[in-house]
């Protein structure tokens, strides 16, 4: 009877072991939460600031879209220069860094396509890929155009709409100064005139986010692998 008490007992203690190794196993599955990690291949720069040229090839007019910094508008580096339409001091525009008329203070060629006519800063925000191209890679002939004036004007005060544009770095990526291609997402943030209808007192910013190894993906922070 001693025994077979012993025996009931022992199978008592196992069973309650082996419980509670499944339930710590579970518990710790259930537990688990994901980290995550800045994207490698994805940089932000947050406000990068151009201003209507004044003096010709002086004023800071370029963009270097790959280093997210403003130029002179005589910089070899330039990815874009900040244009308007007929010199009049209105509607304004990026147009490619190439300039066809004036080969000399040419930079590298961009091509731009527009992704969203409106877009509230929290949306440009949180762009994890661009689907309005109907396929999942982007392409070159999705970038149809050297400037962004297809598709309206930027003035003082800004549109409350915020147009969205998709960009390729083409000019770098042919001259061999990415080993990839670079695409980006921009937004204009703000503008100011201190003189307007006038040749010069313009300035406005942007919100760039680009992606450095070719890839249809602006997510700030992936899953850690």
């Amino acid at each position: 009877m001693k025994n077979k008490l012993t025996l009931i007992m022992l199978l008592a203690t196992g069973i309650l072991a082996i419980s509670f190794i499944l339930f710590s196993s579970c518990s710790d599955t259930s537990t688990n939460t994901p980290v995550y990690i800045n994207n490698p291949n994805v940089t932000s720069f947050d406000s990068i600031g151009v201003e209507q040229d004044s003096i010709a090839f002086l004023n800071h007019t370029g963009i270097d879209l790959l280093k997210g910094v403003n130029t002179v508008d005589s910089a070899k580096s330039r990815d874009c220069s900040l244009a308007n339409q007929n010199e009049e001091g209105t509607n304004f525009y990026l147009q490619s860094g190439v300039m066809k008329n004036n080969p000399l203070f040419a930079g590298y060629e961009t091509m731009f396509f527009s992704v969203s006519p409106n877009m509230t800063a929290a949306s440009f925000d949180t762009i994890s890929k661009i689907y309005s191209t109907g396929h999942d890679t982007l392409r070159s002939i999705d970038f149809t155009d050297d400037s962004t004036a297809s598709w309206g004007y930027f003035n003082y005060p800004l549109a409350s709409n915020l147009p969205v544009y998709c960009f390729w770095l083409k000019g770098k990526a042919e001259s061999l100064v990415t080993p990839k291609n670079v695409y980006g997402i921009i937004q204009p943030r703000e503008s100011s005139d201190r003189l307007p209808f006038q040749n010069y007192g313009f300035r406005m910013s942007f919100r760039v986010r680009i992606n450095t190894n070719g890839d249809n993906d602006f997510r700030k922070q992936i899953l850690q692998q």
